[in-house]
């Protein structure tokens, strides 16, 4: 008897070694997740918007990878992104439901607009950011953001204000930050939206209104062509499209403003799925077709995982409501 133990004593390490790794092999298989139906890519604007791109060239570069095939891109218009936001979140615990996220998702809950909170999605990742900027028409006085400051301090109302398609949005925020710096009140400025960035170029332009705030990609094109002058980029860091166009920072004002694009799924998402979307996002991330887009469009490369992402959301959202709560805008519960 105490050969035979003497004989199992020095194997025993060895055998609970070989038992622990044999029961490690069915959960490592638990754990790994990929679509095995068709993915539904969600778009909450028309075709040919940014998000538009964002998603289509995601699907074209997984499809010319074959790193993801059988995806497909869905446009539900409406509600500023609220119409696929919602849509999504009721896919509940199903990996095969994305969609291209903004700041809307945040603000159409605090303004009213939407019942959905955030955390009713599941954020997968952060795969760029899209710098704000203000402009006016080339001949205007106005040539730097201190001019606007001094202007505001004389007369707030002197100037209207294209805010894009929704007060409340990140360009309504930049330019009421500016008249936080002369000291006005920000719920007092002479402010208009348009349907799209478009619009408000038509009306800068043709003299309708003498200052827009939009996405830095809008304005390109025009400040190029020489007939628009940005005044500053809300950027932490200069545009590599626009490298002569100084940030609000190179002009004494520390404003750091954009509107990120993130990719977010249905809540319930379990962490197989939520690795698998990560690890691919991260990887596409780095690929040069989209890193194209992304200097094509004046956007900022920018990747960030599950977690950080998590983690910007919820201080973006106190910040937004703070700033709404300035102007006013915050749905009364």
């Amino acid at each position: 008897m105490n050969i035979r133990k003497r004989l199992l004593r020095p194997a025993a390490p060895v055998l609970l070694t070989l038992l622990g790794a044999i029961a490690a092999l069915p959960s490592s298989a638990q754990t790994a997740w990929k679509p095995d139906k068709v993915v539904e890519f969600l778009v909450g604007s028309s075709p040919g918007g940014g998000n538009d791109k964002t998603a289509r060239t995601l699907q074209r570069i997984w499809q010319e990878t074959r790193w993801l095939d059988n995806v497909v891109v869905v446009n539900k218009v409406g509600g500023g992104g609220a119409v696929a936001y919602t849509y999504v979140s009721q896919r509940s615990g199903d990996g095969h439901f994305i969609v291209v996220a903004r700041k809307a998702l945040l603000t159409n809950h605090i303004l009213g607009r939407s019942p959905l909170h955030y955390t009713e999605t599941t954020p997968l990742a952060i795969v760029a950011n899209e710098p704000t900027a203000l402009a006016v028409r080339a001949d205007s006085p106005i040539k730097t953001i201190k001019d606007l400051v001094e202007r505001f301090k004389v007369d707030l109302q002197s100037i209207t204000t294209s805010v894009g398609s929704t007060r409340g949005a990140t360009s309504h925020m930049l330019v009421s930050q500016v008249a936080k710096f002369a000291g006005a009140d920000p719920r007092k400025l002479k402010v208009v939206t348009f349907g799209g960035s478009n619009d408000s170029i038509t009306n800068l332009l043709g003299g309708h209104i003498e200052m827009m705030g939009a996405s830095v990609d809008a304005m390109v094109a025009q400040y190029k062509a020489g007939t628009v002058r940005i005044l500053g980029v809300s950027s932490a860091q200069r545009s590599a499209a626009l490298p002569n166009v100084p940030t609000f920072r190179d002009q004494g004002y520390d404003v750091v403003m954009g509107n990120w694009a993130a990719v977010v799924g249905p809540k319930g998402l379990n962490s197989a799925q939520i690795a698998y979307w990560e690890a691919l996002l991260e990887r596409t991330a780095s690929h040069p077709d989209w890193k194209g887009l992304v200097e094509a469009n004046a956007l900022e490369w920018d990747f960030r995982k599950a977690q950080p992402t998590r983690e910007l959301m919820a201080k973006d959202y106190d910040q937004e409501r703070a700033m709404l709560t300035e102007l006013g805008m915050v749905a009364k519960p």
